[in-house]
């Protein structure tokens, strides 16, 4: 009778909506587990394994619009940090729409790296149609589970509302579609208007709800203002930011410029201080 429980308290039944089926495993209460992906400020941050043996892993998401004369598509990058390798190259993206329908969209590999210190490093992309992301922006509810060769996981909480933000401010931008623009302001952290804009950042990524810009936000409002030295500084770059930002958004070159030289270093920067 004992081995009896014992078997039965290491079987998993469920139904897997992205999978649309019951599956019934054996599960071994010592192998590692992936666990759900969670907002870090930056970048989802999973975390694997158990005790001794457990780490964490990143993966950073970005929607992409990619035209030339010849193609005209939207990509959701990513880029995978880890201390093993999770072979993204032969698994999938699936976004669960109100928990009936799947879109299955396939990776691209561009290239993949290992670190100092053996940190992995993997890049790619999915492809991902307007029709598709509309499907994901008009879902009352999402899930999305990211799988590779070797194990997946699922975007969790703060991490899926960010999700669903970014593709829906991206697509309002992109298409100039303002159905979405009261969730969008809703989501906004209440205060950001009153204490202005990153004006820099802002012009240089040319939305104030860029996820750059956003990140940034959240280091002035969760890290900077919190300090008298940084309440000084802040108050001097609004005083000359916005003079600075009228510049620089007049020029593709300055943007670019200002993103390479300013925003993105002080983006990898302020990680330190999170």
């Amino acid at each position: 009778m004992e081995n009896q429980t014992q078997e039965k308290r290491f079987i998993n039944k469920n139904f897997d909506k992205f999978k649309n089926r019951t599956d019934t495993s054996w599960k071994d209460p010592l192998a590692g587990k992936v666990f759900g992906a969670k907002w870090n400020t930056w970048f989802w941050e999973i975390s694997v394994g158990y005790g001794e043996n457990s780490y964490s892993s990143d993966i950073s998401l970005k929607l992409r619009h990619v035209k030339t004369p010849d193609l005209d598509s939207i990509v959701i990058d990513y880029t995978y940090y880890s201390k093993e390798w999770m072979f993204l190259r032969n698994g999938g993206m699936i976004i669960n729409i109100d928990g009936l329908d799947n879109i299955d969209l396939a990776p691209h590999e561009s290239d993949t790296d290992v670190r100092d210190g053996g940190r992995i490093q993997e890049n790619g992309f999915y492809n991902i149609t307007k029709e598709q992301l509309k499907q994901i922006c008009d879902a009352k509810e999402i899930s999305v589970r990211i799988s590779g060769g070797s194990s997946y996981f699922e975007l969790k909480d703060k991490g899926l509302l960010k999700f669903h933000f970014m593709c829906r401010s991206f697509y309002a931008d992109l298409y100039e579609d303002s159905s979405y623009d009261e969730w969008i302001n809703s989501i906004i952290p209440p205060g950001s208007e009153k204490k202005g804009g990153c004006f820099i950042a802002t012009a240089a990524m040319g939305d104030y709800n860029h996820p750059v810009v956003m990140d940034l936000r959240l280091f002035r409002d969760n890290w900077l203002l919190k300090r008298d030295w940084g309440v000084k500084f802040t108050n001097w770059y609004y005083t000359y930011g916005p003079k600075a930002a009228n510049i620089i958004e007049k020029s593709t070159l300055l943007r670019k410029l200002t993103f390479f030289a300013i925003v993105k270093p002080l983006q990898i920067l302020t990680k330190r201080f999170k």
